[in-house]
């Protein structure tokens, strides 16, 4: 029945001999109180336990999302953007996830107490159930991979949103701070150059002298590479490699996979700094050389100079 019933007249304006019952019945003729069906009471209340299942099923996916992210970028090369983890992961975090899972969690709370019940409960039990059962399937949805799949889905569908590989592209692709993204299209052994094109279209005339030979054969194979460095002239476009890594955000990888590759890099950043065995190794080969010709002395490296190697080798020591 109806709910906006106005209150019982006051006791002073009803004379002592009407009773209770002839007081409610005379308030529910003059209000014109109807009944209502009680399948309207089912509906709502079936309703509000909807709108908290799927509240609690788009913070699961919310929370899947967020995983994906924060895994990935937790053996990410942040040496090559940042000092430290804490000023990367504060930049990259995907905030919109973050307020997505608070609202939805707000309007899970307020679903489960508008039930038939649900007031009786704790707001501390209602919030920690919602909270839970959303982190629960989250982790779930994440070993399946749906945190990868609805956040490359809404990178390709939403014009408003931006997917972890549109972050990355944006990260790497930075020449003037030693970052490239792109193919290899023509190697020059001649000169120990190779052709380079970024996601711009621009093409760099790549120094490929200081790299290994696996990141060379990485480069070879024209994937999607970043490439790792510093820009050396702008006309024409001429840049130092000082590492190549893959393009993992083709595809879910495994937790194994990011950190086997996070390794590689620290591995391959510190082989790069001045150690006390790379500086022995200088020293040699240019007492070998200069003994020969001193025209021939091989060239100061440049890649130990770049801000990655020294903040790995910082760490590394």
């Amino acid at each position: 029945m109806k709910t906006d019933m106005k209150p019982l007249l006051p006791e002073s304006t009803v004379t002592t001999s009407t009773s209770v019952k002839d007081r409610v019945f005379s308030s529910i003729a003059d209000q014109q109180v109807e009944p209502r069906p009680c399948y309207v009471y089912w509906c709502e209340n079936t309703a509000m336990w909807l709108v908290w299942l799927m509240t609690v099923l788009l913070g699961a996916l919310a929370t899947a999302v967020l995983i994906f992210t924060s895994t990935y970028r937790y053996y990410d090369i942040y040496e090559a953007m940042h000092d430290n983890f804490v000023t990367f992961f504060l930049q990259v975090l995907p905030w919109v996830w973050v307020v997505a899972f608070a609202g939805l969690m707000l309007v899970a709370m307020r679903g489960l107490r508008a039930t038939r019940r649900g007031y009786r409960l704790s707001p501390w039990l209602v919030g920690g159930s919602s909270v839970g059962m959303s982190v629960l399937l989250g982790f779930v949805a994440s070993a399946a991979g749906f945190g990868f799949v609805v956040d490359r889905t809404l990178g390709e569908y939403a014009p408003m949103y931006t997917s972890q590989a549109e972050r990355e592209q944006i990260l790497w692709q930075m020449p003037n701070d030693g970052r490239l993204l792109g193919q290899q299209q023509v190697a020059v052994s001649a000169t120990g150059t190779v052709l380079f094109t970024d996601t711009h279209g621009a093409v760099w005339t790549v120094e490929v002298q200081e790299l290994r030979a696996a990141d060379r054969e990485l480069l070879a194979t024209s994937k999607t590479v970043r490439l790792l460095g510093a820009p050396l002239e702008t006309e024409p476009a001429r840049f130092l490699a000082c590492g190549v890594f893959p393009w993992m955000l083709d595809k879910k990888h495994a937790m194994k996979d990011l950190s086997a590759e996070r390794k590689a890099y620290m591995s391959q950043m510190y082989a790069h700094s001045h150690t006390p065995v790379t500086r022995l190794r200088e020293i040699e080969e240019r007492a070998l050389t200069s003994n020969a010709d001193n025209q021939s002395a091989p060239d100061r490296k440049r890649c130990p100079e770049i801000a990655a190697v020294r903040r790995v080798s910082e760490q590394m020591r």
